[in-house]
């Protein structure tokens, strides 16, 4: 609801239960804590707006209420604390406050621009925050672009008086551009109505309308900005060597393709499918091919996503396309749980009105859809029929289909509403989507290739066109015969199969006594040949060789214990590659909640390997990937952003598989720890080492089978899948420790 500021004022001083039950009406957010975060932050708010050229302005008033009054961004799960509406001379404006009910005595300032140190935590600045908010309105905003108005934000601390911290650097241009104001009788009295009136002077109801029910659309032009950037960066995950620029122009020239059938006059639905392995490209491929579209001048009028699949893709590849175009790039991403028609919270309204078992049946899916449109229930914004005209997605393996085992539970959008999958085909004029099969180790982590050919079909669209990638190597130094290797010892094959495999990339030991500059260390390694390689074909038994040429090896070592890999690697950072460490969950993450993880005792951390070396008890210890609190943002670990433990010492955390899946580094130190063993002549599971969540079910189906079963060999075979993952992310090498010594010897047999 639109509400103005002098309304505002009056009703919180004369009657504000009566305005908290009509916000709580608006919003849905019901309940005592609702009413108090309200009770206490809305005089507050009135305070701050309490000079008389304020009064006749708008406020929106709309989304769940968390501290105050919530405006949700078109197609976006932000919401914007207040936006105060007007016009400022003859131009529409909007001004985004954030409001912060913080204690900020005590804060210092970050470590990087955008990071305010709070209790020992680098925390996201709240002028950062809020100018995400502006930045997004500038970009993505139909009434704001319809209008050519302006967009401001600033911050309103509502307890505390302290705010030095916030406005010295590295945050001083920060905090001028997105000011800080408190309470105190200075900010009210000059500071606050001083600097709004340069951004607001008068009101603008019309203006005010139109951005209530305002729209996600992209401008044009500044998509046309980012894609240029990105075409032309020299930044890692968007460049293409060798056989990916021939996949890029195969993928290029089918999407042209489609768009010369639009030009046509055929706006019908299309589908393409790229399918690769680990280190084809995939995600550098996407990316790019968005670009190349975002850049053609024949594409006719609609908005261009690029889709992410999870909180790590979403994160990282927010940071990238900021990095790599301009301030917000990322409101060119979408999530995949956006698609649905209609959110969670919408969907418990419903169920307020028509009972609790409206909508609740998963396997009716299709009859659910039919039956939000009897009602007339309409698609929210960011989920309309055919709303984008083209999604390039992601990972793709990591969709859930709600048909299948797994697909159902708290994925952060209504399972009883159908798969991910077919909601981004009936959004999209052009949906492509880019898989791989084998990477989908999470149980819900269940759309096939043939699934999405059924949507296409029913959707509309025909058959899908598929583009094949398998040839195709970026990782693992462009060696295709490592990964045939890799995924063959990972299936069990025999000894003597897998060094049959293993002869074509590499080029016998590097010497059983390699020595270390701290110690003695025994290394067992491999490496392919610096000027050729053996590809092959296998029917049955026999195996044809052929030679081609190589740019560079690809290093494969296996290290007594994890000090000898970590010196390893830092002997490599030193030389200027970048490297990490990584494992499967076969540990499980205490210090998730931690405050500052890295600071804990030895004895409080995720990884104390406990080994022998030279007859004297060692431990090495580590923590898990850290994500920052308050989010779930992991590309603090996979880019080593500014503020970052990582960014200090690439070495000082663990990553898993699931937040460095899609990125790859010069160098990875894989654990290989008790999970996954060798026993005999096949591979088993400790399941007590299993502590993947995304496969707690098929943990506990296992537990109940103890002489193996379906279960057990489901998760047997995703437990492969993620160390599959951890040892194809490396361009140049790939260091392993393997704490198991059966397993540890298997492992050398099958390169020896």
């Amino acid at each position: 609801m639109l509400i103005t500021v002098a309304e505002l004022r009056d009703r919180v001083s004369t009657d504000i239960p009566s305005l908290i039950d009509e916000l709580q009406s608006a919003t849905g957010r019901y309940g005592a804590e609702e009413a108090s975060a309200w009770s206490e932050s809305l005089p507050r708010l009135a305070r701050m707006l309490s000079a008389p050229s304020m009064q006749p302005l708008h406020l929106y008033c709309a989304g769940p209420g968390d501290l105050s009054l919530e405006y949700q961004l078109p197609a976006s799960g932000s919401f914007a604390d207040v936006v105060l509406l007007g016009a400022k001379d003859s131009t529409p404006s909007a001004v985004v406050i954030e409001l912060k009910h913080w204690m900020t005595r005590g804060d210092r300032p970050g470590r990087a621009q955008g990071l305010i140190e709070r209790q020992g935590i680098q925390d996201l600045h709240p002028s950062e925050q809020v100018k995400g908010y502006v930045e997004y309105c500038r970009r993505f905003h139909s009434a704001v672009q319809d209008a050519g108005a302006t967009v401001r934000g600033c911050v309103l601390f509502t307890r505390d008086f302290v705010t030095q911290p916030y406005v010295e650097a590295p945050n001083a241009d920060l905090a001028n551009e997105y000011p800080i104001f408190t309470l105190s009788d200075e900010d009210v009295g000059e500071r606050v109505p001083s600097t709004l009136s340069n951004w607001l002077t008068h009101p603008h109801p019309e203006f005010a309308r139109a951005f209530e029910s305002g729209r996600y659309r992209q401008d044009r032009g500044f998509v046309k900005q980012v894609a240029a950037q990105i075409l032309d960066t020299n930044l890692r995950p968007f460049e293409l060597l060798d056989n990916q620029r021939r996949a890029f122009a195969l993928c290029c020239a089918e999407a042209d393709a489609i768009v010369a059938q639009w030009r046509q006059g055929s706006g019908s639905r299309k589908v393409v499918v790229v399918k690769g392995p680990p280190g084809s490209g995939k995600s550098a491929v996407a990316v790019r091919l968005w670009a190349h579209l975002s850049l053609n001048q024949h594409m006719p009028d609609g908005d261009l996503v690029f889709v992410t699949t999870s909180l790590s893709q979403s994160t990282n590849w927010t940071s990238l396309f900021e990095t790599a175009g301009a301030n917000g790039a990322r409101g060119l991403l979408r999530k995949a749980s956006a698609f649905h028609p209609i959110s969670t919270h919408r969907v418990g309204q419903l169920r307020v009105r028509h009972g609790r078992e409206f909508l609740g049946d998963v396997k009716s899916w299709r009859q659910n859809l039919h039956l939000l449109r009897s009602i007339g229930e309409t698609e929210r914004d960011g989920a309309m029929n055919q709303q984008y005209l083209v999604s390039i997605v992601d990972e793709a393996h990591s969709l859930i289909n709600t048909e299948r085992e797994g697909g159902v539970g708290q994925f952060g959008f209504a399972p009883t509403l159908g798969p991910q999958a077919y909601h981004i085909i009936r959004a999209s004029t052009l949906s492509v989507f880019f898989l791989d099969p084998e990477q989908g180790f999470r149980h819900r982590e269940n759309t096939s290739v043939s699934d999405l050919r059924e949507w296409a079909r029913d959707l509309g669209a025909g058959e899908i066109t598929e583009i094949d990638l398998s040839d195709v190597q970026f990782r693992c130094a462009g060696s295709t015969e490592y990964v045939d290797w890799l995924e063959g010892f990972l299936e069990g094959a025999t000894a003597e199969r897998n060094r049959i495999l293993a002869g074509a990339w590499y080029v016998g030991s590097l010497g059983r006594s390699m020595k270390s500059d701290a110690r003695n260390d025994t290394v067992v390694a491999f490496r392919t040949a610096a000027d050729r390689t053996e590809s092959y074909e296998v029917q049955g038994n026999v195996v044809a060789f052929r030679s081609r040429a190589r740019h560079q090896p690809f290093d494969f070592r296996i290290y007594p214990d994890p000090f000898a890999l970590e010196r390893a690697l830092r002997e490599q950072i030193g030389n200027g590659a970048s490297a990490r460490l990584l494992s499967s969950y076969s540990r499980p993450w205490a210090t998730r909640d931690s405050a500052v993880p890295g600071q804990l005792p030895a004895s409080m951390k995720d990884f104390q390997e406990k080994v022998v070396i030279d007859g004297q008890p060692h431990t090495w210890s580590r923590v898990w990937n850290v994500v920052p609190a308050r989010t779930d943002d992991y590309s603090y670990f996979v880019q080593g952003l500014p503020g970052s433990a990582i960014a200090d010492d690439p070495l000082c955390e663990v990553g898993c598989p699931y937040a460095i899946r899609g990125f790859d580094y010069d160098y990875v130190g894989v654990l290989w720890l008790e999970d996954l063993v060798w026993r005999g002549d096949q591979w088993r599971l400790n399941l007590e080492h299993v502590h993947e969540s995304g496969v707690s079910r098929l943990v506990a189906l296992a537990r109940a089978e103890p002489n193996g079963g379906p279960a057990t060999d489901k998760l047997l075979q995703k437990v492969a899948q993620a160390y599959r993952i951890l040892l194809t992310r490396a361009l140049k090498g790939a260091f392993v420790w393997v704490k198991d010594d059966e397993t540890r010897g298997h492992l050398e047999d099958a390169l020896a």
